[in-house]
């Protein structure tokens, strides 16, 4: 196919521009979300605010306070002296793979990964938010307590096999993360009030953020993350014009080329038919006509029935069965008649 490879080309890029048009979407909704959420202070009014809305819900609100565990923290497993709410430890194996150019790569593959959460709150002096399903937050701010790369002890047997296989492994890393008591978060979700109790949890309208960052640097973020979206699509959808001016421009001088050849095809097909009428005898008895236009001579012989019938103008429009014998054509021949 003259356009194999451009029609390739053209489905990475609508795959690319595809996926670029989705996260633009995204990060132009999460900031317009942003935008529209408005900023509570975590006092004493806070309860009353949200007891006044409907279903005593805040739909996407954003608070500021300090992390403080309900009942005795988290102790970290690979750093004691560290105390938290939430605890992410993770098993990473680091290999180096054999690509289909013959070039090794280094990649990380996860091999474990467990996790560890309490209940806590964001206070501000003796008021405190209920914050809920902390690991669903599309953005949770943790510190790196632990961080641990153990290289692997390779042997003659492992740099055989692994030439063989395709795989070397390099060694394995562990790292533990632990949001610690006393940090300040900023945290955007629903703000339901249940009894007397503020719970700060995943909304319908927008993701949960659980950052240090401000509500302007968020939107600031997702407005620079939109802007570069934004020109990757230009870029791939320029690039999908070319290809599909590429690809039409192909066709359209194949389809021009074939109209061409047709023109000239049927140019000395005609020619032919009628040097071949001129050169046709005048005098012919019955039997020697053709038997279907009775006008032309016997030209063409069926096979495998063998009958000399049609001259080469009908044989041109029947090609299934002989209109003697009605048996099937496989191969038409010329004909020499003495």
């Amino acid at each position: 196919m003259d356009v194999l490879h451009e029609s390739l080309a053209l489905g990475v890029d609508l795959l690319i521009l595809g996926l670029c048009v989705r996260e633009y979407v995204h990060c132009k909704k999460t900031a317009n979300v942003l935008k529209s959420a408005s900023q509570y202070n975590i006092d004493g009014d806070l309860k009353g605010i949200v007891e006044k809305q409907h279903d005593k819900k805040v739909p996407y609100a954003v608070i500021r306070g300090t992390v403080t565990p309900i009942g005795v923290p988290l102790r970290s497993t690979l750093v004691p002296s560290v105390s938290g709410v939430l605890q992410i430890v993770k098993l990473h194996e680091h290999r180096v793979t054999r690509g289909f150019a013959g070039f090794w790569t280094e990649h990380h593959k996860l091999l474990h990964q467990s996790t560890n959460e309490m209940p806590f709150e964001l206070r501000n002096q003796s008021y405190g938010v209920e914050i809920v399903d902390a690991l669903s937050a599309a953005v949770l701010d943790v510190d790196m307590v632990y961080d641990n790369y153990e290289p692997s002890k390779i042997t003659i047997f492992d740099q055989v096999f692994g030439f063989f296989s395709g795989v070397r492994q390099r060694g394995l890393q562990t790292t533990e993360e632990v949001l610690r008591e006393g940090s300040f978060l900023t945290a955007i979700g629903e703000l339901e009030l249940d009894g007397q109790t503020l719970r700060m949890q995943p909304s319908k309208q927008g993701p949960l953020f659980l950052t240090t960052a401000t509500k302007s640097t968020l939107i600031k973020r997702f407005e620079d993350a939109k802007s570069s979206t934004l020109f990757k699509i230009i870029l791939c959808s320029s690039i999908s014009v070319v290809l599909v001016g590429i690809i039409v421009s192909k066709l359209y001088r194949k389809k021009k080329q074939e109209r061409e050849e047709a023109k000239i095809r049927n140019r000395l097909d005609l020619e032919r038919r009628e040097r071949r009428a001129r050169s046709r005898p005048h005098t012919l008895s019955q039997d020697q006509l053709c038997v279907v236009c009775s006008t032309n001579p016997k030209e063409i012989i069926l096979l495998p029935c063998g009958h000399v019938c049609m001259c080469e103008d009908c044989s041109q429009k029947i090609s299934i069965s002989c209109p003697v014998c009605r048996g099937n054509i496989d191969t038409k021949a010329a004909a020499f008649i003495a």
